[in-house]
């Protein structure tokens, strides 16, 4: 097969990690390779159950801080009334 090799560097991928980067050299955009590059360390299992416990809520937390928020919109709301007294 004759390839012309110059129009294959000029193709713009897209990293394969975010979907938003453009790579022409690499399969990973900086930031993805950081990522990529920790879980090399520290497994893929590991990186995954720390994502896991640290970036997603279970339904218990998803209620304990949307009360959260709740009680500091009211608290704050409280804090208005009070100075408008003033």
């Amino acid at each position: 097969m004759d390839y012309n090799l110059k129009y294959i560097y000029k193709m713009p991928f897209t990293c394969v990690l975010c979907n938003e980067e453009t790579c022409y050299l690499s399969n990973f955009c900086d930031d993805c390779q950081v990522i990529k590059r920790i879980t090399n360390c520290y497994g893929k299992v590991e990186v995954k159950e720390i994502l896991k416990e640290v970036c997603l809520r279970n339904k218990k937390q998803q209620t304990y801080k949307i009360n959260g928020i709740i009680k500091s919109k009211n608290e704050l709301n409280e804090e208005i009334k009070g100075l408008k007294k003033i």
